[in-house]
């Protein structure tokens, strides 16, 4: 598995970096979709490179940052020093969870869901296999239904398919 800063290294090349205006333009189009919903305070869980974090802020969220890699904190303090980094995940009107939860195993995923209950939720998570799902921290690659599932027994419901992020993004709302 990669190292995480060999992890933060791939993405940059990648360009899951503040300095592609193609990505922060995709980071500020994904976070847009969202005004349109009673949403305030935004939790990005796994913040990555913080792109997300960063557009979420422009537009006036109250954003919390969840990271728990040094290499990405170092990144992210360095590029937005003013962003609120948090060192415990907590309760916020949406947490954006892209391509997050499939580095996490179904135990940890299920701790974090009794620990906080976000009324929306920003979900991406690949369903593809690869060759290089070990070196990624892939552990946890489900189809899109059992996602659909899992956070059905979470208390979410599907909510609505969205374009963005990527081509399997959903939108769960908490069931009241």
């Amino acid at each position: 598995m990669l190292s995480d800063k060999e992890f933060l290294e791939a993405e940059l090349k990648m360009g899951i970096s503040f300095d592609n205006t193609h990505f922060v333009k995709l980071c500020m189009d994904s976070a847009t979709q969202m005004q349109s919903y009673p949403i305030n305070s935004v939790l990005d869980f796994g913040a990555g490179t913080g792109i997300y974090s960063y557009a979420y802020d422009q537009l006036g969220f109250n954003v919390k940052v969840y990271e728990i890699w040094d290499a990405h904190l170092e990144y992210i303090k360095e590029k937005f020093p003013y962003l609120e980094i948090i060192n415990t995940p907590i309760t916020t009107d949406l947490m954006n969870f892209i391509e997050v939860a499939e580095h996490m195993t179904d135990k940890e995923l299920n701790a974090l869901f009794k620990k906080i209950t976000p009324t929306y939720i920003l979900f991406s998570s690949t369903s593809q296999i690869t060759e290089n799902d070990e070196a990624w921290g892939h552990i946890n690659v489900k189809p899109q239904e059992e996602w659909i599932n899992f956070f059905a027994k979470k208390g979410y419901k599907l909510e609505k398919e969205l374009p963005l992020p990527t081509n399997y993004t959903k939108l769960f709302k908490r069931c009241q």
